[in-house]
């Protein structure tokens, strides 16, 4: 107790005679020692100093950013929140806020603003405001900075997985939106779904139920694969082959999806599988069969 009012002398926040009354009231059992918070309002020509306001912008652009505050930031912010500390008079104000437990003891100490406001949550609400706009840095890959870019990772990766071109810009927002506590993450992916469902009606059902379109598709990935000869990997949901398997429509007029045995043999149709290694194959054993039927081979 001493020493946090000996703090407050030296800070200008409090006068030997005040600190000396407070002492006297803790030995008395006076305010405080009251269960939950005590309050002290102080008018001083000393705020916070620069030092203990930086590291207040740094932690909202930690929470936001993934990293500190540069020189320039620091030069837009640090005046706007000094001036936070001013009273309507143009007076320097800070309102400290004291709890102490029941017994008395010191629990925690704030340096609010001059309207009684924590600075970290008047800066957490205008970098919100920043962030939903747009306003950060990105790589040479166009990630965002900071926890959005794990989000926009995120969303990328979920549309892809279902057949869905999403823009980086799109991302960002879904990303940003997320980090800013604007838009719930669940209902980002459940949009992007949605969208998938959309496109392939007819699986809509077991795509918004979570499974991606990805997926639902590896059997026509595989097959096409190992008909023509190229790395699964090499083939996605906005191959033509691929999106028309997923969505064909059917002797009955009704959208479905392609049998894998009308896949594969609209595959062998390809310009592409004439050059494969199955297709010299079957040439060389039909044109064996030939031989072996006029006689010409044993």
């Amino acid at each position: 107790m001493a020493d946090y009012l000996d703090a407050l002398v030296s800070a200008g926040l409090m006068t030997k005679e005040q600190a000396q009354a407070a002492r006297e009231a803790a030995a008395t059992g006076g305010a405080a020692k009251k269960t939950g918070t005590y309050t002290t309002v102080q008018t001083s020509a000393t705020i916070p100093d620069d030092l203990a306001l930086e590291q207040k912008v740094n932690q909202v652009f930690k929470q936001f950013y993934g990293r500190d505050a540069n020189q320039s930031e620091l030069a837009i912010w640090l005046p706007q929140l000094k001036n936070k500390y001013k009273s309507p008079d143009g007076k320097s104000k800070t309102t400290v806020k004291s709890v102490y437990d029941k017994n008395g003891n010191l629990v925690s100490t704030d340096y609010l603003t001059a309207d009684n406001l924590d600075p970290k949550v008047w800066l957490t609400d205008k970098i919100k405001t920043q962030l939903v706009s747009g306003k950060q840095e990105v790589n040479k890959l166009a990630i965002p900075e900071g926890p959005s870019g794990k989000y926009f990772t995120e969303v990328k990766n979920l549309a892809a997985r279902n057949g869905i071109m999403l823009s980086d810009s799109a991302a960002t927002e879904y990303a940003n939106k997320i980090v800013a506590g604007v838009l719930d993450a669940d209902t980002a992916y459940n949009t992007i779904r949605e969208s998938a469902a959309s496109a392939f009606p007819q699986l809509a059902d077991k795509i918004k139920a979570g499974i991606d379109l990805k997926t639902l598709a590896d059997p026509y990935i595989q097959s096409m694969s190992n008909i023509l000869e190229i790395p699964s990997t090499a083939v996605d949901l906005f191959d033509p082959k691929i999106r028309s398997a997923l969505s064909f429509t059917l002797p009955d007029g009704k959208v479905g999806t392609k049998s894998i045995y009308d896949f594969e043999k609209e595959l062998r149709q390809d310009p592409r599988w004439q050059y494969t290694s199955n297709a010299k194959k079957t040439v060389a054993d039909s044109t064996l069969r030939v031989l072996q039927d006029f006689g010409f081979q044993g």
